[in-house]
């Protein structure tokens, strides 16, 4: 990635990004990171409300590296005590150039001891003012118009592996709060892991910002000086520092001062130092956190086959098949009692309606019906709830990181206790037609009391000329039916065609009755599989869902708050 594209977005903006996402993932990124993160918004937002005029410049070194006599020698004056017993430096000491507005910066970095500048004619203030100058070269203030000059604050700090503790915090600190850190190091311990892995690694980042000084170049035999040299340098591009100059001075000879001094002014001219120290901040905490919660290949959205097959095994665990079943034969139930034949029909209610003994469909049953009567779910029906939520939640964090795999879980979950009692609600208080009467129905329990009066008519008529015959009472002669053959008395063709065709109409029934029970068990099972599915949709798919945005969202904030183009 280019720095052009690493540096697109303003600051403020990869700030307040890197800001949400530390917030959005509370619990889910490490808290390492998360804190990391919030000190750096901090610290960019206290360091972006002082002067932007002024470069801190911060120079870190070990014990003997002879950091201090080195500022000395930058700045052109004894502004810090160096001596041969050591350490010498116990506080952070400043060299200002520029006074005018450095003071609240000075106050936020803690550094009491301040030297100024202005108007000393120090070499280190002609440097910032030359290369200030639009003209190359005229080391006078009036090479550049008043209050246009960049402001310098070069900071000596204390030995980063001092012995006391109060050191080393002072030395931890400003390494997030210096502009440009200046590593300085000597021939003995340029290859210490202390200066290596516990300071300069970290800051790999701050390629752009960093400069690597080896000090003490007189020490070192002419002979051997490219050798040692190029040796640092190898050990820092190992360290991460790509591009960050690496320089060879002696504050003794002052032999490489001016390079180091004019390098440093050019950083101080430039204006940029502070931004850049603060992005690669913000880039190296983004990345952290990204790094501590890896999406890897989360979804962006919950797919349609996991639902279904969610759906599939919610409905399992509620029953939906039996309950299915239980609308069909409830449905046959109710038909044979108004299309069956009216005499046997109180057979029926020998035999309780199917839903009626799940408790759903009873007739005081209205819309507050929540719970039905089925029995308690055995082990291995109430874990196939849980097992199908976990199913869901793993195939969709299927290919994530751990973090997020776990936050998936969790997320499928959260109503794990509240998910049987929705289901059974979701049951309950479905619309099965419990009641419902079909049109046909009514036909055919005319067309049967019909054909039953019919019967009777004619049972009737031969009881009364039974009767008659008995009692030798006249009567007409018994009416026949002509053109069947054999002689047929009306009254027995009316029983006889009354019981045809309510035996007919009865068969019809039932077969009508069985295949519109099928339909109706099909509706039933799709209803109440789009039941349970709003219930899973809600208690697990949507926790889920609101997962999968939260991935989405900070993956979006990190790769602006990291500067990338996405």
């Amino acid at each position: 990635m280019s720095r052009a594209d690493r540096t697109a977005l303003p600051l403020a903006e990869r700030t307040a990004a890197l800001g949400r996402a530390a917030d959005l993932l509370e619990g889910i990124a490490s808290d390492e990171s998360l804190g990391r993160a919030r000190e750096v918004v901090e610290r960019v937002g206290g360091r972006s409300a002082l002067s932007a005029e002024h470069t801190v410049v911060g120079f870190f070194g070990a014990t003997g590296s002879g950091k201090s006599s080195l500022v000395n020698a930058v700045v052109g004056r004894d502004v810090t005590r160096a001596a041969v017993r050591r350490p010498t430096t116990s506080k952070p000491v400043a060299a200002i150039v520029g006074e005018i507005g450095s003071e609240g910066l000075l106050d936020w970095l803690e550094v009491p001891e301040r030297h100024v500048l202005d108007g000393t004619g120090a070499p280190l203030e002609q440097a910032v003012i030359a290369a200030a100058s639009p003209k190359r070269g005229i080391l006078r203030r009036q090479a550049a118009p008043e209050g246009t000059l960049p402001g310098m604050i070069l900071l000596d700090l204390p030995d980063m592996d001092s012995v006391e503790f109060a050191n080393r915090e002072v030395v931890e600190r400003m390494t997030g709060l210096v502009d440009v850190i200046v590593w300085v190091t000597d021939p003995q311990k340029y290859a210490d892991d202390v200066l290596h892995r516990q300071f300069v690694t970290p800051f790999a980042a701050h390629d752009a910002t960093t400069v690597v000084v080896l000090n003490q170049l007189d020490r070192i035999r002419e002979a051997d000086r490219a050798g040692v040299l190029a040796s640092l340098e190898r050990l820092v591009r190992l360290d991460g520092l790509d591009s960050a100059p690496v320089l060879a001075v002696s504050a003794e000879t002052k032999e490489g001062v001016d390079v180091l001094r004019d390098r440093l002014a050019a950083i101080v001219a430039g204006r940029e130092a502070s931004v850049q120290r603060l992005r690669a901040d913000v880039t190296a905490a983004a990345v952290a956190v990204r790094d501590s919660a890896p999406v890897g290949d989360l979804p962006p959205e919950v797919r349609a086959g996991d639902v279904k097959r969610l759906t599939e095994e919610l409905s399992a665990a509620a029953r939906v098949d039996a309950v299915a079943d239980a609308v069909g034969k409830s449905y046959r139930h109710r038909a044979a009692g108004q299309v069956g034949w009216p005499p046997l029909r109180w057979i029926r209610s020998l035999r309780p309606d199917p839903l009626r003994r799940l408790g759903i469909g009873q007739d005081d049953q209205d819309s507050t019906l929540t719970h039905t009567s089925m029995p308690a779910p055995d082990a291995a029906t109430a874990a196939r709830a849980s097992g199908g939520v976990r199913q869901f939640a793993d195939a969709t964090s299927a290919g994530a990181g751990d973090v997020w795999r776990g936050a998936v879980r969790r997320a499928a979950r959260v109503h794990e206790e509240e998910l049987p009692d929705a289901l059974d609600q979701a049951i309950a208080g479905a619309d099965l037609r419990a009641r419902k009467r079909a049109w046909w129905w009514r036909i055919l329990d005319v067309l049967q009391w019909l054909a039953l009066l019919t019967a009777i008519v004619g049972l009737g008529w031969l009881t009364l000329y039974a009767v008659a015959g008995y009692f030798q009472l006249p009567l007409p002669e018994m009416m026949m039916v002509d053109g069947v053959g054999f002689p047929l008395p009306l009254p027995t063709a009316l029983i006889i065609l009354g019981l045809g065709v309510g035996l007919l109409l009865t068969l019809a029934g039932g077969t009508i009755a069985a295949l519109a029970s099928m339909a109706e068990r099909r509706r039933a099972r799709s209803l109440l599989r789009e039941r349970v599915r709003e219930v899973g949709q809600k208690l697990v798919v949507e926790p889920v869902e609101d997962v999968l945005d939260l991935a989405r969202d900070t993956a979006t904030d990190l790769s602006s708050a990291a500067g990338e183009k996405r």
